[in-house]
């Protein structure tokens, strides 16, 4: 019976979505079922997690999701966002570890199981992120989410007054004290164990916002001009005008300006360069503007394709072996095919981990960047 459904079996059944009934016009479907599943088990298991504040250590499972958590604030956010590290953690967070439940939920073969159960052919599971649907619409949510927060970053800069001066960025630790960066004296500073942006004073990595802070003497970027808290006071923005000010000085910023006139160059040659600029500027931000489309495409198609290969592959070795002619060369061919699948299973196990990881990992990237004062 099993070798009879493995004959009528396509490989492209493992990825391809099934309809299970009707939501009102729509068509809910077995990846839609994994997406609401993997959602609630977030819901049900961080919540119960971590609750409230526990000073022991920390045991079972929530030693192994607080091992993650803290490594990816520590390790992948912090370097990456600095002092914007504690705003963006719950997104990436979130992002990360919904990929991940989809991806690993999708290896527990459910529908294999029932299929054989039930003696005919069941689509009550799947992978979530098995779909262009799902991993474009985690895409999409980056994406809004990048530019909207670089927006916003510029209305803060106007608001505050501090946009277009880059700060001298002279780091504290958590408590306060100056120059205590870990780079600048990784030899003495640095455990042999630590990464290399973990500084040693630990109580930074408790408070990455106030360890990035700087002073509130900063300096004009290209210059060493000083620029006092008065005049910073002077420069500020009411909201309503740095909100509506925000959006064109993004754009203004998405795209390099090559030959961006110094201030106090001369008028005839400050004019030609302003011309030259405007030109290749407009240029570059077409380019800028393909990239930033590009980014949640190649998003999704990497995540996607990674996540159905695999299953594809499997479905394909045990096609193989209802193919083979008599019992032995059945068993010749499904005996090397069966370990095979398991060594494909942990490489898919792997992949489960990496891909959410490098999908958390680029977001992280692109919402750095966004939200640079130099950019």
């Amino acid at each position: 019976m099993i070798l009879s459904l493995l004959a009528a079996a396509d490989p492209m059944e493992e990825v391809l979505p099934h309809k299970l009934f009707n939501l009102g016009p729509f068509a809910f479907t077995n990846q839609m079922l994994m997406v609401v599943i993997s959602a609630v088990l977030m819901v049900l298991i961080f919540p119960a997690l971590f609750s409230k504040a526990d000073p022991a250590a920390p045991q079972g499972a929530k030693n192994l999701f607080e091992s993650i958590l803290e490594f990816l604030r520590v390790e992948v956010f912090r370097p990456a966002l600095k002092e914007h590290t504690d705003r963006f953690v719950p997104f990436l967070w979130t992002l990360f570890f919904f990929i991940l439940f989809g991806n690993l939920l999708g290896q527990i073969p459910v529908a294999d199981f029932l299929t054989v159960i039930t003696h005919h052919e069941n689509h009550w599971w799947g992978t979530s992120t098995g779909t262009p649907i799902t991993t474009g619409a985690l895409a999409i949510c980056a994406f809004f989410f990048i530019h909207i927060n670089g927006i916003l970053q510029v209305a803060h800069s106007l608001m505050d007054g501090t946009y277009g001066h880059h700060a001298a960025h002279e780091e504290h630790t958590s408590n306060g004290t100056k120059n205590h960066e870990a780079s600048q004296d990784l030899e003495h500073m640095r455990g042999d164990a630590l990464a290399a942006d973990v500084t040693g004073d630990f109580r930074a990595l408790a408070d990455p916002t106030r360890h990035y802070s700087d002073d509130q003497f900063i300096h004009r970027h290209g210059s060493d001009v000083g620029l006092h808290e008065s005049e910073v006071h002077e420069s500020k923005m009411n909201p309503v005008m740095a909100v509506l000010m925000a959006v064109p000085l993004y754009l203004w910023n998405f795209a390099p300006h090559p030959f961006k006139p110094a201030s106090g160059t001369e008028g005839g040659k400050a004019a030609a360069l302003w011309g030259v600029d405007i030109v290749l500027w407009f240029c570059l931000l077409g380019l800028e503007l393909l990239g930033a489309v590009i980014k949640p495409f190649s998003l999704t198609i990497r995540l996607f394709a990674n996540m159905i290969a695999g299953h594809i592959v499997l479905g394909s070795l045990l096609l193989l072996i209802p193919l083979s002619a008599g019992f032995l060369h059945q068993l010749g061919t499904g005996a090397p095919i069966t370990i095979l699948s398991l060594v494909i299973r942990v490489l898919e196990l792997f992949v489960a981990f990496l891909q959410a990881y490098i999908f958390t990992f680029l977001t992280t990237l692109f919402i750095a960047s966004a939200v640079a004062p130099e950019h």
